[in-house]
């Protein structure tokens, strides 16, 4: 959860900053300055690019960081890391006290384990960097103050985690504050407590969807609301407050987009609790056609199929059928996005130091999964990935190559990711796309133009790209049904 927020919190920054930036300044033809620039590193133009450059320097000249900001964004689009990263350097000498470095040492604070000792780094952060000098941000302060109120969650001290959980300044992350220290206190049994806090979450979050759904930032506030919803679902039923629970779900269940295996879990678990079994046997079964349900839910509908038929008579059928469902809705929904597009050639050394070329596998159709440490998706996809590569590993034909990118300069890239691979024990061969000590740039994941990550292609016996999906929604079985459709269909001519 904290580094899912720092993430958050890091996005919120970018975008709050941006709005900050577009607000004061606009171009001739009435479009934001950030816009507008926006536009011309989008273009196709060369031209657009030089006059983007030329402005961009004529930023730097000037004495405010966020202008200084603006040009290391634009330079790093333009994939000029080079610059980018001597701006960044720049600024930080040029404004001692400024963003970049207040943004760089509250590090300190998010990396220190012991409650107190992180309260006493925070409180000399801020001192440091007093938030009146940073006009209305006060994002990166919240998430400050976040990290402290988990920490003392995490601790057992409950007085000091809602003291820091409720000092959160910004109206459209209170939500994800609040839900943050909730969460760590659940865990550590402070239910009722977790409960005032997940139930202040879904209000905030409630607001942005009716109330205030037009206000600056209100879609990202809303998001949550199935989310903490659930939440509070849970821990009511965790108290056995099985029908107030019921109340939550229902209205996490009804305002979310598609099938969430978490909420049809919890949800599940709520109806059987209330002898509900014909429901609850519905609400998993609907899960397991979609391929999200968690090992727990299926032993769950075997229980309920024979309370609901009287038998486990034709169990087996019943489950054939349902996969089967899935399989056929899976390439239905493939056979719009199969694409085939040359991949980018590429050569890199693995974490075993061997040289490996995609051209290596010509004649063979490659999984290609573009990763890093640091991803949380990326890691929860693993486990379905560690499934397809056992299924398909007495296929020859296939190969499964995992490229760790993006690493954010880390030197110990290599050996974390070594690391990470070996704990998990996962069968992966991984490959190291570095950053280039020239450009600053991952050149492999740049050629294949990814733009997030976990990013997943499959690569046809002929070298032509057949698939990019992005992203981890969840749901092993989907997961390995997935591949293994984009597999087959691609050995096809």
């Amino acid at each position: 959860m904290q580094n899912y927020c720092k993430f958050i919190a890091l996005c919120l920054v970018g975008l709050l900053s941006q709005t900050a930036f577009s607000q004061k300044t606009k171009t001739a033809d009435k479009d934001t300055t950030f816009s507008y620039y926006s536009k011309l590193a989008a273009s196709a133009k060369e031209e657009d690019k030089t006059l983007l450059e030329r402005k961009l320097y004529d930023l730097l000249k000037s004495e405010k960081e966020q202008d200084w900001l603006t040009a290391q964004q634009f330079f790093y689009q333009l994939k000029k890391n080079g610059i980018s990263d001597s701006i960044a350097k720049a600024d930080k000498i040029k404004f001692p006290k400024g963003q970049l470095v207040r943004n760089e040492e509250v590090r300190v604070v998010y990396d220190e384990p012991d409650a107190a000792k992180k309260e006493a780094a925070y409180l000399a952060w801020l001192k440091k960097f007093p938030p009146a000098n940073f006009g209305t941000d006060r994002i990166t302060y919240d998430y400050a103050r976040n990290s402290l109120a988990t920490a003392y969650a995490r601790e057992g001290n409950v007085k000091k985690a809602l003291e820091y959980a409720n000092m959160v300044k910004t109206p459209v992350w209170k939500g994800e504050g609040w839900a943050g220290t909730a969460n760590e206190l659940a865990k550590k049994g402070y239910l009722a407590e977790a409960g005032i806090l997940f139930q202040k979450a879904l209000e905030n979050s409630y607001k942005y969807m009716t109330t205030n759904k037009e206000d600056y930032g209100a879609q990202f506030a809303a998001i949550g609301y199935p989310g903490y919803c659930t939440s509070l679902a849970d821990i009511l039923y965790k108290e056995k407050k099985y029908e107030k629970a019921l109340k939550y779900i229902r209205l996490a269940h009804d305002n979310s987009k598609g099938v969430r295996a978490n909420i049809n879990s919890t949800y599940a678990d709520i109806l059987i609790a209330l002898g509900k079994d014909q429901e609850a046997f519905e609400m998993i079964n609907e899960t397991v056609k979609e391929g999200l349900a968690t090992l727990d839910m299926k032993k769950n509908l075997k229980t309920l199929y024979a309370k609901v038929k009287g038998s486990n008579e034709g169990y087996e059928e019943y489950m054939e059928s349902l996969n089967k469902i899935l399989a056929a809705k899976v390439r239905k929904d493939l056979a719009k996005q199969i694409i085939n597009v040359p991949a980018p050639q590429f050569t890199l050394k693995d974490l075993d130091g061997n040289t490996v070329s995609l051209k290596d596998f010509k004649g063979k159709t490659v999984v290609l999964d573009f990763w890093a440490t640091w991803c949380g998706p990326c890691k929860k996809s693993f486990p379905a990935m560690k499934k397809a590569v056992e299924k398909f590993q007495a296929d020859k034909d296939v190969k499964f190559l995992f490229v760790h990118t993006w690493e954010h300069g880390d030197k110990n890239a290599s050996e974390n990711a070594r690391k990470f691979v070996s704990e998990k024990a996962y069968p992966f061969q991984v490959l190291m796309d570095l950053q280039d000590e020239k450009t600053g740039l991952n050149n492999v994941v740049d050629s294949f133009k990814v733009t997030g990550i976990p990013t997943k292609f499959v690569i046809d016996k002929e070298g032509n790209i057949r698939f990019k999906f992005t992203g981890f929604a969840g749901g092993d079985d989907a997961a390995v049904e997935e591949i293994t459709a984009m597999i087959e269909m691609s050995e096809k001519k």
